[in-house]
C-alpha cells in the first residue's frame, strides 16, 4: 500500500565555496521549504497533509538524498510534487532567511555537546583545517549566502545526469 521513492545527487557542501560554508545545506532546505513554482511553500504543505505524504530533501558533505513516502494511490500527485520540487524550487526569501536563521541558531548551541566539539576538531586534526571535511559553518558564512547562490548551487549539480532514482512500492 505504500510507495516510496529516493533520488541521489552527486554533490554536498565539500563542494561549497568556503567563504559560503552552509550554503549546501540551506540550500537543500530551501528546495523543500520554499515551495516551488507552481506551489508556494504552504500550498506544498497543505497538500502533501492532506495525503499524509512525505517530501523531504538533505545535503550532507558528499550528496544530497531527496525521497517521497505516500500511499499507492497517491502516487501520481506525490510524485509529481517530488519532481516539482527536484525540478523547480522556488526558493522562497522568507524561507531562506528562516533558514539561515535556524543555522544560526545552530551554530550557538553546537558547543553543547561535548561529542560535537571533539568530532569537529578532529576533523580538523585529521583533513586540515582548510579542508571541506573539516570546515564549520559560522556567522560570518551563514551572512553571506544569498538567494542568487543557493540557486546557483542547485543549478550546478541538480541536473537530470547527476541523479540516481530509486522507487519502491
Amino acid at each position: 500500500p505504500l510507495v516510496k521513492g529516493n533520488a541521489i545527487v552527486r554533490t554536498g557542501d565539500r563542494l561549497e565555496p568556503s567563504e559560503t560554508v552552509g550554503l549546501a545545506k540551506i540550500t537543500g532546505r530551501v528546495m523543500r521549504t520554499g515551495g516551488t513554482k507552481q506551489h508556494s511553500p504552504d500550498e506544498l504543505n497543505n497538500l502533501l497533509e492532506q495525503k499524509a505524504a512525505s517530501v523531504e530533501i538533505g545535503i550532507d558533505t558528499s550528496s544530497s538524498s531527496s525521497s517521497f513516502d505516500t500511499l499507492s494511490e497517491d502516487v501520481d500527485l506525490v510524485l509529481n510534487l517530488f519532481a516539482e520540487v527536484l525540478r523547480y524550487p522556488a526558493f522562497d526569501p522568507a524561507k531562506l532567511d528562516l533558514a539561515k536563521s535556524q543555522e544560526k541558531n545552530n551554530i550557538s548551541r553546537r558547543n553543547d555537546d561535548p561529542g560535537d566539539v571533539a568530532s569537529r576538531e578532529f576533523d580538523k586534526l585529521i583533513y586540515g583545517s582548510d579542508s571541506p571535511y573539516a570546515r564549520t559553518t559560522d556567522y560570518q558564512t551563514i551572512d553571506k549566502i544569498t538567494r542568487d547562490e543557493a540557486i546557483a548551487f542547485y543549478q550546478k549539480y541538480f541536473r537530470p545526469d547527476n541523479l540516481i532514482l530509486g522507487i519502491v512500492g
